[in-house]
């Protein structure tokens, strides 16, 4: 080999180690200024790295949000389960609140009368005479007995027509073959109310006196006269008064204090006669 040749790469070679201890030494210090090529490349690349971490915390967010829809949903779904149970239960507690002011009315009466009474409840309906007649859960087992008297906190709720051993039927005051005798606490007026008949769900009134005095706001009463029903239980309110047929008597429209159409609790007067208030 050429020995000029040779001597100028090992030159070079030794010259490229100094430089090369050189850059080291000087970028191994701390320095205050950077050179003209690192300003340029800290330039060109600080918006791309901020770009870049912007898209990353972005990508980041977004993964993590959609990771977390299931379990969200799984969540969403045990709180409305929970919400579903305590509206249940919170219906619950309302209807026997409900259920125990009806019955707590229904002793305080039953604690008023004279005779014995017979707590029931009204099981089902007769489909054929939906809203004539009930069929409730006592019977003879009971002292439950035909023809005997039935009410409620209310007032008049009917007779009883038919009995079994664990169930009596009872005809409500509102069917047009229940007669009562009432009688109006204003005028004194004697009177025999019915069922109207018509599906109004009101009743008639019929005085019994030559001229009868009965107005629209009158209370009916039963008069305990018929041996059925015992004085003193409210029977409606007069709402209208009209001339009977050929202008001879009167007729009054009477809305019966009892709800017929939702009646749940009753009591039946075991010891009719004797069911008066004490």
């Amino acid at each position: 080999m050429n020995p000029n040749v040779s001597r100028r790469r090992a030159i070079i070679t030794v010259v490229s180690v100094v430089l090369i201890i050189c850059m080291v030494y000087l970028t191994a210090r701390d320095r205050e200024r950077l050179t003209l090529a690192e300003q340029a490349v800290r330039e060109v690349f600080t918006p791309v790295a901020r770009g870049a971490s912007t898209v990353s915390r972005w990508v980041s967010s977004w993964v993590s949000f959609i990771a977390s829809i299931g379990e969200m949903k799984s969540e969403n779904e045990r709180l409305r389960a929970e919400l579903d149970a305590a509206q249940a239960a919170l219906l619950q507690l309302e209807e026997a609140a409900r259920e125990n002011q009806r019955l707590t009315e229904l002793l305080q009466l039953k604690g008023s009368l004279r005779g014995r009474a017979e707590a029931a409840v009204v099981a089902y309906r007769d489909p054929g005479n939906w809203l004539e007649s009930v069929v409730i859960d006592k019977g003879s087992s009971s002292g439950i007995a035909k023809g005997q008297a039935v009410i409620n906190a209310r007032g008049v709720v009917g007779r009883v027509t038919s009995v079994t051993p664990n169930s009596a039927t009872v005809l409500l005051a509102v069917d047009s073959r229940n007669s009562i005798g009432g009688i109006a606490t204003r005028s004194r007026d004697l009177v025999v109310v019915e069922g109207a008949g018509d599906g109004s769900g009101l009743l008639i009134a019929r005085p019994l006196g030559a001229q009868p005095d009965l107005a629209e706001g009158d209370v009916i009463i039963t008069s305990g006269l018929g041996g059925v029903y015992p004085k003193g239980h409210a029977i409606g309110d007069v709402i209208a008064v009209e001339q009977g047929k050929y202008g001879v008597s009167l007729l009054a429209y009477v809305k019966p204090r009892v709800d017929f159409q939702r009646l749940e609790e009753v009591l039946v007067l075991v010891d009719a006669i004797e069911g008066d208030a004490k």
